[in-house]
């Protein structure tokens, strides 16, 4: 636990080593490796581990449980879903605008899949809010561990810049090493490219609701929006690249 913290202004406007306090945990350098590992390691296992499994499932088992869940919880003491005792209001309604636009970006230029019903309701109804409710943690937990890791001076801002990088790196890699061998993309351009963009922003989004609330749950909403129009608008099943 951090004691007598001297103030960070992050990019958020949030003091950074109020988030430190509020969940007890001061980043070390382990974790600055374990951030490194996570990020240039994990989006090539997870190709690695389709390509040689022919389907997604034991990528799926490293994401989510021993890298969102294992590693986060093992690093931070758990994963930050308690409610949040005010919600972010302003930002959250704000936030909705990025996955409208998806959804009209993918609408207009998305190829349809159409996989059988009955997938795509069970795409709709588990694989978006659990993909929803973990990504983020694993991407957050790099952010955290180099804006958290010094409150002092130059390497404060040093960390700060090192950890944007570093999450914008890991949510690029993981979406085009991992996610793009087989969920629907959108060829059409500008379409495919303006919809890349809107998800660059979305990363920005999940890290400025979760600042402004101290809670994953505004973030998990938001993605969970996100997961859910990508599933909808091309009619996409999951079940068959399991």
């Amino acid at each position: 636990m951090l004691t007598n913290p001297e103030p960070i202004e992050m990019f958020s406007g949030i003091d950074a080593t109020e988030i430190i306090t509020r969940k007890r945990w001061q980043p070390t350098n382990l974790d600055l490796a374990l951030s490194l590992l996570v990020t240039f390691g994990l989006p090539f296992a997870a190709a690695w581990l389709f390509e040689i499994t022919g389907g997604a499932t034991a990528s799926l088992v490293l994401y989510y449980a021993v890298c969102c869940v294992g590693l986060v919880w093992w690093r931070k003491g758990g994963l930050d879903y308690e409610w949040p005792q005010q919600w972010p209001w302003r930002l959250f309604l704000l936030s909705l605008i990025l996955p409208v636009l998806n959804t009209t970006f993918n609408w207009i230029g998305m190829p349809r899949v159409n996989d059988p019903l009955l997938g795509v309701v069970v795409t709709a109804l588990i694989w978006a809010p659990l993909n929803g409710v973990m990504e983020q943690l694993v991407w957050i937990y790099v952010l955290d561990t180099w804006r958290c890791r010094w409150t002092n001076g130059w390497q404060r801002w040093a960390g700060l810049a090192v950890g944007i990088v570093l999450i914008v790196t890991l949510v690029g890699l993981i979406h085009a090493l991992f996610w793009g061998l087989f969920l629907p993309l959108n060829p059409t351009q500008p379409w495919g490219t303006l919809a890349i963009v809107s998800n660059t922003a979305l990363t920005a989004a999940y890290v400025l609701l979760y600042d402004r609330s101290g809670s994953m749950w505004p973030t998990a909403l938001l993605h969970t929006l996100v997961d859910l129009q990508l599933v909808l608008v091309p009619m996409y099943s999951i079940i068959g690249d399991l």
